[in-house]
C-alpha cells in the first residue's frame, strides 16, 4: 500500500507520479475516495509487476514528501492483507465500488511481457451479485485505516464485524504463491527490506 497520500491528488496523478520511477510497471491501482467530499482518504492499493519495481519505488519515494498540493506530507508504504493481481481483483470485482465513477474505481493493467503491459485493462464483470448487494448495503463513509470513525462512520468492506453478514462469507481464495507472499508481512516493516535482494515474485504496496 501506498499512504500518505495528499488528498486533493487524483490515481491518474498517483499513476504519473509512479510511472516517473517504474513506467507501466503497475498492474493493479485503487486509490481510495470518500465518496462524500471528492477527496482521496490518503492510501492506495498498488501492485508492482516485479518485487523488483517495488524496491526501485520504495528506494526512490519512501519518506520522500511529495512535493504536490503543497502538502507537507511524507510518503509512507506497507503491505497490504492481499497480495497480487489475482487476489486484489477477487477481493474488489463484486464490491459496489464498481458501481461509482469510472475515476473511483479500481483500476488494472496488463502485467505480461509485451506492447501492452502497463497499459490499461478491462476489469473482469462481476461474478457473485450477491455478494455485490451485500457490498451495498454495508457500505460506509471510507476513512483512512487506524483512524476512529465517528458516529455514523463505518469501514466500505466491513468483513471482520462479528454478526455482519458479509463476515460469513467464505474468505477470498488465493493462490499457494500468494498465500506464501502474505505469510509474515504484517511483522515485518516494510523499510527492513528495503535494499533486500529482489524475489522472483511480485508483491503489492
Amino acid at each position: 500500500m501506498v499512504k500518505n497520500i495528499p488528498n486533493k491528488m487524483t490515481d491518474k496523478e498517483l499513476i504519473t507520479y509512479i510511472n516517473k520511477v517504474c513506467p507501466r510497471r503497475i498492474d493493479f491501482l485503487y486509490l481510495r475516495m470518500d465518496f462524500q467530499n471528492g477527496c482521496n482518504v490518503g492510501y492506495a492499493f498498488v501492485n508492482f509487476i516485479s518485487v523488483q519495481d517495488l524496491l526501485r519505488f520504495a528506494k526512490a519515494r519512501l519518506n520522500e514528501k511529495w512535493n504536490i498540493y503543497s502538502s507537507e506530507k511524507v510518503l509512507q508504504m506497507s503491505y497490504a492483507n492481499y497480495q497480487g493481481k489475482e487476489a486484489l481483483v477477487e477481493k474488489f470485482k463484486n464490491s459496489c465500488i464498481m458501481d461509482e465513477r469510472e475515476e473511483w474505481r479500481p483500476k488494472i493493467f496488463f502485467s505480461d511481457p509485451g506492447p501492452n503491459q502497463g497499459l490499461s485493462e478491462e476489469f473482469p464483470k462481476p461474478t457473485h451479485i450477491r455478494r455485490k448487494e451485500r457490498s451495498s448495503y454495508n457500505r460506509g463513509t471510507l476513512y483512512p485505516p487506524g483512524v476512529s470513525t465517528g458516529a455514523g462512520h463505518y469501514r466500505y468492506l466491513n468483513t471482520g464485524n462479528i454478526g455482519n453478514p458479509v463476515s460469513r462469507h467464505p474468505p477470498t481464495r488465493v493462490s499457494g504463491e500468494d498465500r506464501r507472499r502474505r505469510r509474515g508481512t504484517d511483522s515485518v516493516s516494510f523499510p527492513s527490506l528495503v535494499g533486500a535482494e529482489a524475489e522472483d515474485a511480485t508483491r503489492s504496496g
